[in-house]
């Protein structure tokens, strides 16, 4: 007789990892968990600025369940994200395909032509996350390109890919728009109004988080997102290593 579970499939963490594999393997019919250490975020509850640590850092010890982690390490600092969707509610939206030599590098280059093989998913990733070039410019770009041209690498200033909804034409961020990226199946959306609060948590609608796709789309089909939840150990049920 088989065994009974809950779910066929568990994941740790709903960063851009965890959220792609549960919304596919939803997609396939799987009972997906996902569970998430930091909290569940509704767009107002994000922090105004990073003065504001009770809800900006995530140190749960002292009472912090915000978004930002920081681990100190022996030898480094690592930051990363907490929260339902990870990363994607502190990172700076920067979404950049490798350079050639990535692709190059001798320790993979010579398995398979990576550059080809990795297209099709680099476009349908920059899809889901609504990938565009950064359409604003500021004075503080300016000087930039000042700088690259003074250094004689002028032409590699471009504008950012970013994943954030600047919405369409005629549209501002006193608009509300119905679902611009899955024709109908995700959440409705509001144009970025370019107010800078992107790494402290977009609490205007328009940076294209996790929880506004990936993990949006998963949930829809069934998927079951555990907050505050952290794992401490996985032990094999025969009691074997590994």
């Amino acid at each position: 007789m088989p065994e009974q579970f809950d779910f066929d499939v568990i994941i740790i963490g709903s960063g851009f990892g965890g959220s792609v594999s549960a919304l596919r393997l939803t997609e396939k019919g799987y009972k997906v968990a996902v569970l998430e250490a930091g909290a569940r975020f509704e767009d107002d509850d994000f922090a105004d600025n990073s003065w504001d640590v009770k809800k900006y850092l995530f140190r749960p010890e002292i009472g912090c369940y915000g978004i930002q982690r920081i681990d100190a390490l022996k030898d480094c600092m690592i930051v990363a994200g907490a929260g339902v969707g990870g990363g994607s509610l502190v990172y700076a939206n920067t979404l950049y395909e490798p350079l050639d030599a990535f692709y190059q590098d001798p320790s993979w280059s010579h398995i398979t032509d990576w550059k080809s093989e990795l297209a099709p998913y680099y476009d349908q990733a920059k899809r889901m996350l609504g990938v565009v070039e950064n359409p604003l410019r500021t004075p503080a770009d300016d000087v930039m390109k000042q700088v690259a041209e003074g250094m004689g690498v002028g032409d590699t200033f471009h504008p950012t890919p970013v994943g954030v909804f600047f919405g369409g034409p005629g549209e501002t961020h006193h608009d509300t728009v119905k679902d611009p990226f899955f024709g109908g199946a995700g959440p409705d959306r509001v144009p970025c109004r370019a107010c800078g609060e992107c790494m402290t948590g977009c609490r205007h609608n328009s940076k294209n988080t996790l929880v506004k796709n990936y993990l949006y789309l998963a949930e829809a089909k069934g998927a079951r997102v555990m907050p505050l939840t952290t794992v401490t150990r996985i032990t094999p049920l025969d009691g074997a290593a590994g």
